[in-house]
């Protein structure tokens, strides 16, 4: 297990030393697999080794430096036993030892700018002046035709019931005028006058 004695509550595992214990546990847990594996395995035949390295690397049976290091030395065994270079599986680090702030990341975005495209800006200006053109032309002709539109609308309802209003004025005073000559043709006096309301006849 992690060896944290220490007064500052260091973590500290095969001799390194690491930050959280998380990480320390999986340093230990690597220690006991090669305990068993260095048990198991037969140190004197190079293809069992490499058996166990290859095997090792597949799984992903190492998660820390511990593991890596005995990969390491596996590797150089069967280096020394006759195998090259390109006979061995690399040695994958799952980790990244840089680390890139942000603020860099947007420095180096600014330092490289991609060349702007003057063509597709300008057809893009050009697209959108001639579409605001056409739009206001279609709003325009709505109001055009809105305007001179029988139905009611909100432009023309004043008018439209100002028309109908009179138009329905002069048609009842018209009855009424013809009411009055038929009355006066077969010789009856009204008793009252009709156009009180409206006016005279």
């Amino acid at each position: 297990m992690a060896d944290n004695n220490n007064a500052d509550s260091k973590f500290i595992v095969g001799g390194y030393e690491f930050l959280n214990e998380d990480d320390a546990k999986k340093a230990s847990m690597d220690e006991s697999k090669i305990k068993l594996l260095e048990t198991k395995i037969n140190a004197s035949r190079p293809s069992d080794i490499k058996a166990v390295y290859e095997k090792a690397i597949e799984n992903k049976i190492f998660k820390s430096p511990i593991g890596w290091q005995y990969l390491m030395d596996l590797r150089n065994k069967l280096l020394e036993s006759g195998y090259s270079q390109e006979d061995l599986i690399p040695i994958p680090l799952n980790v990244t030892f840089t680390r890139h702030s942000a603020f860099e990341n947007i420095a180096a975005q600014q330092r490289v700018k991609p060349p702007k495209n003057e063509g597709a800006a300008d057809f893009g200006k050009i697209f959108s002046i001639i579409l605001n053109i056409v739009l206001a032309i279609l709003v325009i002709v709505m109001f055009v035709i809105a305007s001179k539109s029988d139905s009611d609308n909100i432009i023309n309802y004043k008018r439209n019931i100002t028309n109908r209003y009179s138009a329905w004025d002069e048609e009842l005073k018209e009855r009424e005028k013809a009411v009055r000559e038929a009355e006066k043709k077969l010789g009856i006096e009204a008793p009252q006058r009709y156009d009180g309301d409206i006016g005279d006849n």
